[in-house]
C-alpha cells in the first residue's frame, strides 16, 4: 500500500487574520480586529453578534472568513472551539461583559474545580497506588512545562516518606536516558495536563513497555496515553480565565502523599525522622 502523506498542521485562526491583513477590506479589518481584541468570544458567539460587535453587515462577516479559507462562519467557530478545548490561552476565558466581585467569583470558580476534581477521585484506587508508591524500588517523576512544578512538588513530598524518589529526567538528559533505567519494579507518576507536548504518548508509551507500572495523572481532553497507564487520575483545570485552574490537581497530589504517609507507617516516620536529624546537623532551616 502506499505511504499516506503527511498533511501540514492547520493554520489557527489568529494566524490567518494576520496573514490576510493587508489585503483585507476595510470592513473585513473591522472583523479582524474585533476577533483579535477578544479572540475566546469567536467561540460562542453567533455571525449575527460578531457582525454587530464589528459595526458590519453579515455578508462581510462571511467574506471575510471565506477569505481566510474557511467554508463558513460555523466551520471558523468550530475551529476556535477546538484551540479552546485544547487549552489555547487566546481561545479561553470570560466572554465580554461579565462583569461582579472578582475575587467571589474567583474563589467560587476555584472551589468548583477543586470539588469536581477530587469528587472523580475512588478512594480504593488511591489506596491501591499509595501501595504502589510503598512497595516500588525507584519512584521517577515527569511532567512539562506548566505539570513540571506539579511533577517535581510530588517527587519532593514523596522523598521526605522514602529512598528512591527523583525527577525522571535530570538536567541535560534526554527521555531515552532516563526511561532506560526503568524496570518492572519501580514506578513512574507523569503528570500531562493540557496542552502536553508534541510526542507525549509515546513517551508514557516507551515507559509502560519496559514494563513499569506508570500512574498518570491528566485532565479530560488526554487521548492515547491512558491506554498505557496503570492508573490515570482525571484532573478538572478549565475556568472561565484565560489561564487553567491547578488547585484541583494540587489537591490530589497532597491527597495521594497522605495516603503514602499512611501506607508506610512506622518506614515513612523514621525515613522523615533520620532527613530532620540531618537538617538539624547541618543547619539547614531557620
Amino acid at each position: 500500500m502506499p505511504k499516506e502523506t503527511a498533511q501540514p498542521p492547520r493554520k489557527a485562526i489568529a494566524q490567518r487574520i494576520h496573514e490576510a491583513y493587508p489585503t483585507l477590506t476595510g470592513g473585513e479589518r473591522k472583523v479582524a480586529d474585533t476577533i483579535l481584541v477578544a479572540p475566546s468570544e469567536l467561540a460562542v458567539c453567533n455571525a449575527f453578534e460578531l457582525a454587530a460587535r464589528a459595526e458590519v453587515s453579515n455578508a462581510t462577516v462571511t467574506r471575510f472568513f471565506r477569505r481566510l479559507g474557511y467554508e463558513s462562519f460555523d466551520a471558523a467557530r468550530q475551529d476556535a472551539r477546538r484551540l479552546r478545548e485544547t487549552g489555547s490561552p487566546l481561545f479561553a476565558g470570560r466572554p465580554a461583559g461579565v462583569r461582579g466581585d472578582p475575587v467571589s467569583q474567583f474563589l467560587a470558580e476555584e472551589t468548583r474545580v477543586l470539588e469536581a476534581t477530587l469528587s472523580r477521585v475512588n478512594p480504593l484506587t488511591i489506596r491501591e497506588i499509595a501501595g504502589a508508591v510503598t512497595k516500588a524500588t525507584r519512584i521517577r517523576t515527569l511532567g512539562y512545562r506548566n505539570s513540571a512544578f506539579l511533577a517535581q512538588y510530588l517527587a519532593a513530598q514523596l522523598a521526605q516518606m522514602r529512598p528512591g524518589v527523583a525527577p525522571l529526567l535530570l538536567p541535560g538528559q534526554t527521555e531515552s536516558e532516563g526511561i532506560a533505567m526503568l524496570g518492572p519494579d519501580d514506578l513512574a507518576i507523569v503528570v500531562g495536563l493540557r496542552r502536553r507536548t508534541a510526542g507525549f504518548t509515546r513517551v508514557v508509551e516507551a515507559i509502560a513497555a519496559r514494563g513499569t507500572p506508570v500512574l498518570l495523572i491528566a485532565d479530560g481532553t488526554i487521548r492515547g496515553a491512558p491506554a498505557h497507564a496503570t492508573w490515570t487520575l482525571d484532573c478538572v483545570v478549565e475556568t472561565p480565565h484565560f489561564a487553567d485552574s491547578y488547585v484541583g490537581t494540587m489537591a490530589l497530589l497532597r491527597l495521594l502523599y497522605i495516603e503514602v504517609k499512611r501506607e508506610m507507617d512506622k518506614a515513612g516516620l523514621r525515613h522523615l525522622q533520620d532527613i530532620e536529624d540531618l537538617r538539624d546537623r547541618l543547619g539547614e532551616l531557620e
